[in-house]
């Protein structure tokens, strides 16, 4: 039997070209200058133009939806012209979009600016998955290039802010000056440095005359809807880290309450930046669909913990935390890779925009979390989100089933 290749081998960086890099070096540029700047909006927006927090959830929210909504037509426009300008154009908007929010003077042009701040994220993030497909052949490779991509998103998830507290000791609005200028750089630093067409086969491209038929192709592959609306309940799930806990934590008179979120928020970050890549060695031999379910699993176990921690033992909470950011870092990296091994080649732009739509469940999650924690108890809302782990792992175990299927039909076919 012939032994699996590792995936950690470095002839496979070897083979990152300069679109890769530009790729993987723009992520970490991009990602941290805007946590650098985007936490401290809603400082700013309540205390210089008094915005209730309904207004900065429905200005967040629509930039989300927004984001979300546009995915699958700017990935489709990267098929079709080309990841280059898509990506440029993508970054040109948000240069503007945060410069303007940094000059803004009046609570009804932020709404705008966000509209178009959702309008950007995935003209550059969905092209940019695509990129590493279109220039490394060997599917390990991509696989590699995909986790790297991944560490460094949150890697600039964990830098910015420390930068971000750094700078903005009386003007926070900078900060967005600050990033709008990154874009720029960034903005020059595509146009440079990534090819201008898709490394596709230009007769498979013209099997894409119009949006309608790309909408088509992806509503009618079973294994991809089934394997977006898994990870939609995903992104529902582990939204209520960041969005219904600490309301459920503050509720419950917990002793230094602030504290204990931040430390929930500190063992999340440092969790998947240490544990990401010695869990991806450790696992690399696991059937991806496997690997994904241990994933989600660990995520279910961790809302029993957070039904049974009692509230005046703080370690609990961290110990659920914990657990449930093992499971993201398993789980979260592999959506990418699946993407990449189901999606066509002169598609691959249409199928990583599609993903935008899991983001809906980021959305979702604060709305029904808030409502269930105002209406029922947090117990009810946990053990809700437990059964949806339980759901996804079902739904990962039909996907798997259905592609194995796939895989074996043309060799039936031709017995």
């Amino acid at each position: 039997m012939k032994k699996q290749e590792s995936l950690f081998e470095i002839a496979r960086v070897k083979r990152f070209n300069l679109s890769i890099w530009a790729v993987l070096i723009g992520t970490l540029l991009a990602r941290t200058s805007y946590f650098m700047a985007w936490p401290f909006l809603v400082v700013f927006l309540y205390n210089d133009y008094g915005a209730t927090a309904f207004q900065v959830g429905a200005m967040l929210a629509t930039s989300a939806v927004v984001g979300s909504i546009t995915g699958l037509y700017s990935g489709y426009l990267s098929d079709k012209f080309g990841r280059r300008g898509i990506m440029t154009l993508g970054a040109a908007i948000a240069m503007l979009s945060y410069a303007g929010i940094g000059s803004a003077n009046e609570l009804w042009q932020f709404p705008l600016l966000l509209i178009f701040t959702g309008l950007m994220r995935p003209m550059i993030e969905a092209p940019a998955k695509a990129v590493l497909g279109d220039n490394l052949e060997d599917r390990k490779d991509r696989e590699l290039a995909m986790n790297i991509r991944y560490f460094l998103l949150n890697l600039g998830g964990a830098l910015g802010p420390l930068i971000g507290i750094t700078l903005a000791l009386a003007e926070p609005q900078h900060l967005f000056h600050l990033t709008g200028a990154t874009y720029f750089v960034y903005a020059i630093w595509i146009f440079t440095c990534i090819k201008g067409k898709p490394a596709v086969d230009k007769n498979a491209s013209s099997q894409l005359p119009n949006f309608k038929d790309t909408v088509k192709v992806i509503s009618e592959d079973k294994i991809f809807t089934r394997l977006l609306f898994a990870n939609f309940l995903m992104m529902f799930v582990y939204s209520q880290l960041e969005s219904s806990l600490p309301q459920v934590i503050v509720r419950l008179d917990i002793p230094d309450a602030a504290s204990l979120i931040a430390g929930l928020v500190l063992v999340n970050a440092i969790t998947i930046i240490v544990f990401q890549f010695p869990l991806l060695k450790k696992m690399e031999h696991i059937p991806l669909f496997k690997r994904t379910r241990i994933g989600m699993a660990l995520m279910g176990l961790a809302q029993i913990g957070f039904i049974l921690t009692p509230a005046d033992w703080p370690t609990g909470w961290l110990i659920a935390c914990f657990v449930l950011s093992i499971g993201e870092v398993i789980a979260f990296p592999t959506l990418g890779v699946q993407i990449d091994q189901l999606a066509p080649p002169h598609l691959r732009g249409s199928y990583f925009g599609a993903t935008g739509l899991c983001a809906l469940g980021f959305a979702a999650g604060p709305i029904v979390g808030g409502a269930a924690i105002d209406n029922l108890s947090p117990a009810w809302l946990f053990a809700g989100c437990g059964l949806l782990c339980l759901t996804m792992i079902w739904l990962y175990l039909q996907v798997e089933k259905r592609t194995q299927e796939t895989e074996q039909e043309p060799s039936v076919q031709g017995a």
